[in-house]
């Protein structure tokens, strides 16, 4: 049985709240929503801070606006609540569609929008125990210096697995990172770097908090994804795409 190691836990109510405690704790930190990646990863030794901080309870990061004008998206919203809203249809089928094939019904239940955007990079040989991955010397992503993916490699090769994002780079999403000293707007498809190891473009202290999108009144919107099993399993291959329907008068 794999164990997660001893750590502080802090649940913060307000945004400001929790960004200020990642600024005071930095590295030692690390913000906990769904926690269906982060907590594997830490019983695996592959993370290890000394706090842990819940956003469950900030209550603006579980909230949804949908209306003419465009969507707004709280990080904190689970996909199943994603998968299982209408309101998430037509412009927005791709999101719905994505979240409903993340993994298994309880991972859903559990998993959120926002930590299915950040989900850490992974492959073969870096998701395993701690003392799987010594008996190979560990991998150039943790401990280690060689990229068992590419021994050639200067480059860790582990890829992202998430659903979500690329239906909502389709869509043209935009994320809110919010830190103690500023907050910023992220362009979704600008966000992720191609790099196994520095693959994200959050800094250690901001939290993703929003998901916002333009309006989609008028657009259709569709995600596929190909996988080795039929379920609960994750992408070799997604695809999304959106489209915009106009009407255009006959003369």
């Amino acid at each position: 049985m794999m164990r997660l190691p001893l750590f502080e836990f802090r649940a913060p109510r307000t945004l400001e709240e929790a960004a200020s405690i990642l600024d005071g704790e930095r590295a030692n930190a690390m913000p906990l929503a769904g926690g269906t990646d982060l907590l594997p990863n830490m019983k695996r030794r592959q993370q290890v801070p000394r706090m842990l901080m819940s956003l469950r309870h900030i209550e603006s990061m579980n909230c949804v606006a949908l209306n003419d004008s465009g969507s707004r998206l709280g990080a904190c919203l689970t996909l199943s609540e994603i998968a299982a809203d209408r309101r998430f249809r037509n412009g927005l089928t791709a999101l719905a569609q994505a979240a409903s094939l993340v993994a298994t019904p309880q991972i859903r239940n559990m998993a959120t929008l926002g930590g299915n955007i950040c989900l850490d990079t992974r492959c073969n040989y870096y998701d395993q125990s701690y003392e799987w991955r010594k008996s190979i010397n560990f991998c150039l992503k943790k401990d280690g210096t060689t990229c068992w993916v590419a021994p050639g490699s200067s480059k860790c090769m582990a890829v992202s697995s998430t659903d979500t994002g690329p239906a909502l780079m389709a869509l043209g999403a935009r994320v809110r990172l919010v830190s103690r000293s500023e907050e910023r707007e992220v362009l979704l498809a600008d966000l992720y770097n191609n790099d196994g190891i520095d693959y994200i473009k959050r800094r250690p202290d901001e939290i993703l908090a929003e998901v916002s999108l333009d309006s989609l009144h008028g657009w259709k919107s569709t995600y596929w994804k190909l996988r080795r099993r039929g379920s609960f399993d994750f992408p070799v291959l997604s695809v999304a795409a959106a489209v915009r329907l106009r009407l255009l008068a006959v003369r």
